[in-house]
């Protein structure tokens, strides 16, 4: 009887002491939580909760989880609890206790106690004693206590007033004045890192699990801190620069009721939706899944309400006029998405009768003349009309309605239970995406002939259905809202310019160096210098295209001679990672091909170069993310104006000439050699030199160019992420 009782009183103890670490490391993890937001400035310091002062609040907390850190190494060692501590907490936890201490002792003893440098001789030996005591102790004392007592010390001296928000403090050594404001929340986060290591460590009841855990939780605050930074630095950008950059923005509800229904049929396509069916985790994802759902649904209800009572929406210098048409770039947008998400349900369909295949036949030959009619227009840039009729809309309708018909047939036939689908019928899919296909012939119309095509309430507008000044603007001219337009299509033709001439380059070097060059002098040389170029700066690119590529291409700074110095930056890293990439892709793929009678390059076309490409598409994000924002080299290669009134005509710039002389085809851009402005460039003009615009519009122009930047990224990020499902298919 008297060792069931005491083996019964035992078990509950440890349960109620793991429950006891797990408060402690949610309360070290709110303190983090509530450090970070004081330093970034989104909780103040000298605000109230009730009230109380932030400040106190913090202290209080601080001193609480001291004295939680210090009960869980009470509790083990002397408490009865049953834990599994090891004889010493480690080395690694005895030389961070002596750092900490050593610091903290002499501070105290220089500045608090006025000793100047003779204090730091003091902190010495306490350092080292406190450090020996860490070592010498069991894990589960050693772990807690001197972490409980530092943070009590962080604790007291917040709570008596010894630093306050107001507190100010001017090191000797160096020419700053650091705040208060500064200084607690470093020590909160601090403390708030030491209990919830070892909070975690006695939850797993401490041993070789228990450090584990507490490492894994450090990790995770590091982690938290990281990504608060890069949230941190959006937020000031967007705070900064959205005022400036939705001014007078314009936009039609057919248009935004677009976008809101692809955003709807991407998230039920791709997010999970269905909380009853889901377990753990995904459950919560599930739940945020479905309320993004319902309320991208209401959204698109208030803005057809908009439309059916004909009423403006008008709210933070935005307006959303009650308009049914369409714009023609967003509607190839999300055409694009569309057909894309629609190419990976689209099964192979072969028909099994003779009007099947007729049917089939019909809609090829449909399309197929849509986009022969549309190569037509992009080639010429101009309208594609016999006897006053424009070719590729009545393609394109025709093709359209005939597809919704069967799309409309299909889907009757497949909910009725009376009727079954002829087997002529295309599958849901195939018509869906033959629609989609003149719906973006039309977009594409529209978009090459600025000539709008209307049906009824409804249809297809060149410009109108979406004004936004800041973005489509020029940055000079007379009367109207400056933009940043040009400078913004010269950052893209340049990314894209850099990235067309890098990647093969990159790519085709990596697969010889992979796959055919042995390992010698010559492969570790190139290793060297492409890590070396990598690293070279950036000015160094841009005096390289200054005195290299601007006189063999015009003699003069140009869209194209900065498109080649980007490359150039971005072509070493491209280099590296697709090796890397290369060699990760296991010898049994190759073997396995090899086993087939396939042959060399056709393995690697098939097999090595698409089990490489997230890798590859990888080191494609990291290269343009920082070619995007390179200012240097463009001084230097681009040169063009600060505030350009007109946006580069890369695209219609193209001239194709035919002759009988070699090479018969001859094409030429003069656009490509023209200067030009970007978006670095006009921003160190606008922040740094303080040339040509308010500060507020420099803001702007930087949250433009994170949208050009993290679109770029979305864009890399969805390669990969289709590669990488076609390899686990």
């Amino acid at each position: 009887m008297s060792d069931a009782y005491h083996s019964q009183l035992v078990n509950d103890g440890g349960t109620t002491y793991e429950r006891f670490a797990m408060a402690v490391v949610a309360g070290a993890f709110a303190a983090f939580v509530l450090a970070a937001g004081t330093l970034f400035g989104w909780v103040s310091l000298g605000g109230h909760v009730g009230n109380v002062p932030v400040a106190n609040v913090v202290a209080v907390g601080v001193l609480a989880l001291g004295a939680g850190t210090g009960t869980l190494g009470v509790l083990s060692r002397w408490g009865g609890v049953r834990t599994t501590p090891d004889r010493s907490p480690g080395l690694g936890v005895g030389i961070v206790q002596t750092g900490l201490w050593l610091v903290t002792a002499g501070l105290i003893a220089s500045h608090t106690l006025g000793l100047g440098g003779v204090g730091w001789l003091v902190a010495v030996p306490v350092g080292v004693f406190v450090g020996y005591l860490t070592i010498g102790t069991r894990e589960d004392v050693g772990a807690t206590l001197p972490a409980a007592a530092f943070i009590c010390l962080v604790g007291a001296v917040l709570v008596t007033g010894l630093i306050t928000p107001a507190w100010t403090w001017e090191p000797e050594a160096f020419d700053a004045t650091i705040p208060g404001t500064i200084v607690i929340p470093l020590l909160t986060m601090l403390s708030g890192l030491l209990a919830g290591w070892a909070g975690a460590s006695a939850s797993e009841r401490f041993g070789t699990r228990g450090r584990q855990n507490g490492a894994f939780l450090l990790i995770a605050l590091v982690v938290l801190l990281v990504l608060s930074v890069l949230v941190f630095l959006l937020v000031f950008v967007f705070e900064r620069g959205i005022a400036v950059v939705l001014e007078n923005l314009t936009v039609g509800a057919g248009t935004v009721l677009l976008l809101l229904g692809t955003a709807l049929v991407l998230l039920v396509k791709f997010g999970n939706v269905r909380p009853a069916t889901s377990d753990s985790t995904d459950k919560i994802a599930a739940f945020v899944n479905l309320a993004g759902a319902i309320v991208i649904a209401l959204v698109g209800s208030v803005l057809a309400y908009t439309i059916g009572v004909n009423r403006a929406i008008s709210g933070y210098a935005v307006t959303i006029e009650p308009i049914t048409a369409i714009g023609a770039i967003p509607g190839l947008v999300v055409g694009i998405v569309l057909v894309g998400v629609l190419r990976q349900s689209d099964a192979t369909w072969v028909p099994a009768t003779e009007a099947g295949r007729r049917v089939s036949q019909g809609l090829r030959l449909g399309t197929g003349l849509l986009a022969g009619a549309l190569f037509l227009e992009v080639v010429t840039w101009s309208e594609l009309a016999v006897a006053g009729v424009a070719i590729v809309p009545t393609l394109a309708i025709a093709v359209g309605v005939i597809a919704v018909g069967l799309l409309l047939v299909n889907r009757v036939a497949s909910l009725s239970d009376t009727l079954t689908s002829p087997t002529w019928l295309p599958p849901l899919s195939r018509t869906a995406t033959v629609a989609l296909w003149a719906f973006l012939g039309l977009c594409l119309h529209v978009a090459i002939t600025g000539y709008p095509v209307v049906l009824g309430p409804v249809g297809i507008l060149a410009s109108g259905s979406v004004d936004w000044p800041f973005v489509m603007n020029p940055s000079q001219g007379l009367g109207i809202q400056k933009g940043v337009m040009p400078a913004m299509l010269g950052t893209i033709w340049i990314v894209l310019g850099a990235v067309a001439f890098a990647v093969p380059l990159a790519v085709g070097a990596a697969v010889y160096l992979t796959e055919y060059a042995e390992d010698s002098a010559f492969t570790r040389a190139v290793d060297v210098a492409t890590n070396g170029l990598w690293s070279t700066p950036s000015i160094v690119f841009g005096l390289f295209g200054l005195a290299f590529l601007v006189p063999r291409f015009g003699g003069n700074p140009s869209i194209f001679a900065a498109q080649l110095v980007l490359g150039f930056m971005l072509l070493p890293l491209v280099l590296i990672t697709s090796r890397e990439a290369m060699k990760s892709v296991p010898d049994e793929y190759r073997d396995a091909s090899a086993a087939l009678g396939v042959s060399k390059w056709d393995t690697i076309r098939s097999v090595v170069i698409p089990a490489a490409m997230p890798g590859v598409i990888t080191g494609v994000i990291l290269g343009v993310g920082r070619i995007a924002g390179e200012t240097a080299p463009l001084l230097l290669v681009l040169n063009g104006p600060n505030f350009p009134n007109s946006a580069p005509g890369v695209i219609s710039g193209f001239t194709v000439d035919f002759g009988l002389q070699p090479p018969f085809v001859h094409v030429s851009n003069p656009a490509l050699l023209e200067r030009a402005s970007a978006l670095p460039y006009q921003l160190y003009a606008i922040i740094t030199a303080g040339v040509g615009a308010e500060e507020s519009f420099g803001w702007g122009t930087t949250l433009v160019l994170l949208g050009v930047v993290l679109a770029f990224f979305a864009m890399g990020i969805a390669s990969r992420r289709y590669f990488r499902r076609k390899l686990h298919q």
